[in-house]
């Protein structure tokens, strides 16, 4: 029973990919025949223009939901992340998901402004910084410690599900064994706050 729905859906999913496919690469031909047109007053061959046009059409719904996967992944971490941050931007996150569960890491950059305040403050400014954008008690953290850490902290704890670390990454796993960072822990999850790289770190498991 479950194997004949499964397999229905996934033919019914299959008709609708062959479908936009279909559409978007006639659409994609006859734009690639007029630009041809007018501005080389060239009009290539059809052969060319379909080929031309279905590879540009599986290229743009292959690549298309994984970007948007990826962007959805990057704002789940910034939901996790109390909002006295700010982010400016992603610039890592590797990662492993699975249908209930998972693991992997985020690196953010802070904002300059979020950066100086944290200079002048220390280890004050982030006794608000407890709970995720998203309000949820799973994102709930304990209170902020400077580091070095000590043996018992598991910080980066996604990163060992995840691929080979980025150069930030250990960047930020060698500034945790020094003095001069940050950082908390959550249920399955910990932050870390670089503020000489402008970094701030989340990993989780589970």
């Amino acid at each position: 029973m479950f194997v004949a729905i499964a397999l229905g859906i996934g033919l019914l999913c299959l008709a609708i990919f062959g479908l936009v496919t279909f559409f978007l690469a006639k659409s994609m031909a006859s734009g690639f025949g007029y630009v041809s047109h007018q501005l080389l007053g060239y009009q290539p061959p059809v052969v060319a223009l379909r080929f031309a046009s279905w590879a540009c059409a599986l290229l743009v719904l292959i690549l298309l939901p994984m970007k948007g996967c990826s962007h959805m992944q990057v704002e789940l971490y910034r939901q996790a992340i109390p909002p006295q941050f700010d982010i400016v931007e992603a610039l890592h996150h590797d990662e492993i998901v699975g249908f209930r569960d998972g693991c992997g890491y985020a690196i953010f950059r802070l904002s300059e402004d979020n950066l100086a305040r944290i200079g002048r403050q220390g280890l004050a400014y982030f006794d608000a910084a407890q709970l995720g954008r998203d309000g949820k008690p799973y994102h709930q953290y304990q209170p902020w410690k400077a580091t070095p850490t000590s043996e018992q902290e598991q910080l980066f704890r996604g990163q060992s599900c995840a691929g080979e670390p980025s150069e930030l990454l250990e960047q930020a796993q060698r500034a945790a064994a020094r003095e001069g960072a940050y950082f908390t822990t959550g249920h399955e999850q910990d932050l870390v706050v670089v503020p000489a790289l402008g970094l701030l770190i989340y990993s989780y498991n589970g």
